[in-house]
């Protein structure tokens, strides 16, 4: 399915066109039935003599509803440009004509309305200015036909070249991303929200769930309809009304992308290649403020040139655009930029890279990947969007080896298809690409993703330090708590898990229980390969000094503070990790021999006596209430005791 938008002044008869070619007025607010005058975006379809359907968009002319046209010009295949042939050429001509060359539209027609009202010498005239008008852009040697609406002159010639670009044209690519950017949101009784536009890259089926995106807010395909007919599934250049579940209306505004769930992502930063019109009064400066017009969006945003000082009229740049609001935009996507006072359209592009890192002005290194982001072949393509240096940024708060992290900005690594789509690229195409550069040595893959070699290594040498610091700032414990690390790293937590197991694999880093004295390993920290807490001389001394005292007092031992006192709390906290102390839910600290001995010994009593009391617990132990109770409770929870009032009896655990 192709889409075909109109183009063209105001008056010129663009609406009266499309009524007369499909039989459906677009004009559909009653503000433009009472003005005479197509105020927004207006929808028909028509089916030519070959039997193809077509969707049609029809555009205001006015130059104060160009924002309008921008919204619905976006998604077209062919351009029906419309010049009154009693008035020719006109600056809403222009300006569309420039839109639509801005916009790479290469395939259109241009239609001389009102033919009926001049002779076939001022026809030929105002052909003749077309021609010339047309040369410069994309849609140099349109055919050009004069029709009237009137008489229905020229409506058959233009009905069969319609049919004849169409076969020339090809159909929309099927990326496996698809998005729609809605151009219309209304509501219907019984079906609650609907929204329009020309559907991209993809397909949509009914029961699907779907993402509005920037708001990241999750949604269901109700219904899909085109042309008024229910459908089950839209097609790539489908123009087609959505009906979405469980979403109010005032939730959604022209500009929203529909789209599947985590595939598309909001930018507030574009690279693009931009040229500006050679019929605009001045250049165009570094920093200026630009309304930014990309599918049904509009957006402020400056424009840092990249390249050059200013930019002249007709010439072309290198920009870094940062937009004040999110944008939802994909590489390859062209772009317009207008003036915001006084309103007018001085230039567009072509976005390159829609999650690019900030560029300092006149460097060749961001030039030249751009260069090849936009003009490279499939591996070169590649290449440019894996090969991005991670930004590392390290924060400190409070104690320095305490909180230093590592954060990776940026995409520094792919799934295939996400690559694919990202490039814009077939996914066969990208594999066997990929396949090529992973025996050259420029890229590897990790599980699901693909790094450029570059910056795999750099991303290994953080990781590594990161783990390396944390032992180097806590010696006696036995890692750093996994969740963290990936955290530090800003690393997705699929990819965090292929890249240990890589990192693992490779002898480089490994998992540590959370204790040696744990009865199951929940591997919730990371060490380096081969560490293993040490102590110094000095915490070996107060170690043993420790221990002689728990030794001393087996069953009255000394509290966590009294300790703590003579070797510090990392010293502790060590002795516990490494199952030499043990400790009770109330805190109270056992050495593991004590306890052990202390179990077997109200455990043999209990055999024999058949229950026990906590005071006759006590005395087996020559110990107090104090140390007993938690003893006990620890007992209990091990189900090595049961517990019935003040007494004890033998629990279901039995100990070997």
């Amino acid at each position: 399915m192709s889409c075909i938008g109109t183009a063209g002044h105001v008056d010129h008869g663009k609406s009266t066109l499309v009524k007369v070619l499909t039989g459906i007025d677009p004009d559909r607010l009653t503000e433009e039935k009472e003005r005479g005058m197509t105020i927004d975006l207006g929808f028909a379809w028509l089916k030519l003599p070959s039997g193809r359907e077509v969707s049609i968009v029809d555009v205001p002319g006015h130059e104060n509803f160009i924002k309008n046209m921008l919204a619905g010009v976006g998604g077209i295949d062919i351009a029906l440009l419309v010049v009154a042939a009693d008035e020719g050429i006109m600056p809403q001509t222009r300006e569309h004509l420039a839109i639509l060359d801005l916009l790479q539209v290469s395939r259109g027609v241009v239609v001389l309305t009102k033919a009926d009202l001049v002779d076939e010498e001022w026809l030929e005239m105002v052909r003749e200015e077309v021609e010339d008008c047309l040369r410069p852009t994309t849609l140099a040697g349109a055919t050009i036909l004069p029709v009237s609406a009137y008489t229905r002159q020229g409506l058959p010639e233009l009905l069969a070249e319609l049919d004849r670009l169409l076969e020339s044209t090809r159909g929309r690519k099927n990326n496996a991303r698809p998005r729609l950017s809605i151009d219309r949101v209304f509501s219907l009784t019984g079906f609650g929200t609907v929204v329009t536009g020309t559907l991209l890259d993809g397909v949509f089926n009914v029961g699907q769930e779907v993402e509005i995106v920037p708001q990241a807010v999750k949604t269901r395909v109700r219904g899909l309809q085109m042309h008024k007919q229910q459908i089950e599934t839209a097609q790539p250049g489908n123009r087609v009304a959505i009906n979405l579940a469980n979403i109010a209306k005032s939730d959604l505004e022209r500009g929203n992308v529909v789209a599947l769930p985590g595939q598309m992502h909001p930018t507030l930063l574009v690279d693009a290649h931009i040229r500006l019109l050679a019929d605009v009064a001045r250049p165009l400066a570094h920093n200026t403020l630009v309304d930014f017009y990309s599918g049904s969006q509009v957006i402020p945003a400056r424009v840092r040139l990249l390249d050059v000082e200013e930019l002249l009229p007709g010439k072309e740049a290198w920009a870094q655009l940062r937009l004040q609001h999110p944008a939802v935009v994909a590489r390859l996507d062209h772009c317009i930029l207008r003036l915001p006072s006084p309103s007018t359209t001085i230039g567009g592009g072509t976005i390159v890279d829609v999650q690019p890192r900030y560029h300092r002005r006149f460097q060749h290194a961001p030039i030249e990947a751009l260069e090849r982001l936009a003009h490279g072949l499939p591996d070169e393509l590649i290449l440019a969007a894996l090969d991005r240096r991670p930004a590392l940024r390290r924060t400190t708060k409070g104690k320095a080896a305490e909180a230093a992290g590592v954060h990776i900005h940026g995409l520094i690594g792919y799934e295939g298809v996400a690559l694919a789509q990202y490039c814009h690229l077939a996914e066969n195409v990208t594999q066997e690409a990929l396949e090529t550069l992973l025996t050259e040595g420029k890229v590897v893959r990790i599980g699901a993703f693909w790094f450029a070699q570059p910056v795999w290594e750099e991303l290994v040498r953080e990781a590594l330090r990161l783990v390396q610091d944390y032992h180097r700032s806590y010696p006696l414990r036995r890692g750093l708590p996994k969740e963290e690390w990936r955290a530090r790293l800003g690393l997705p937590p699929r990819m965090a898990a292929d890249i240990f197991a890589r990192l693992q694999a490779e002898g480089l880093l490994d998992t540590a229980s959370e204790s040696v004295a744990e009865t199951t390993i929940r591997s919730g920290l990371v060490r380096a390969a081969h560490f293993s807490p040490q102590f110094t001389a000095k915490q070996q001394k107060q170690v043993t000094q420790v221990l002689d005292l728990f030794l001393a007092n087996l069953y009255m031992p000394p509290s966590r503070a009294e300790i703590e006192a003579i070797a510090g709390p990392e010293v502790v906290n060590a002795l516990l990790e490494q199952g030499q102390l043990m400790k009770l839910a109330d805190g109270t600290l056992f050495l593991p021999s004590a306890y052990n001995e202390a179990v077997e010994r109200l455990v043999a009593y209990m055999s024999e006596h058949g229950s026990m009391t906590v005071a006759e617990a006590r005395d087996i132990l020559g110990t107090t209430r104090k140390y007993i109770v938690p003893l006990l409770e620890h007992m209990d929870a091990q189900r090595l005791t049961r517990r019935s009032g003040d007494v004890r009896m033998p629990g279901a655990t039995q100990r070997a």
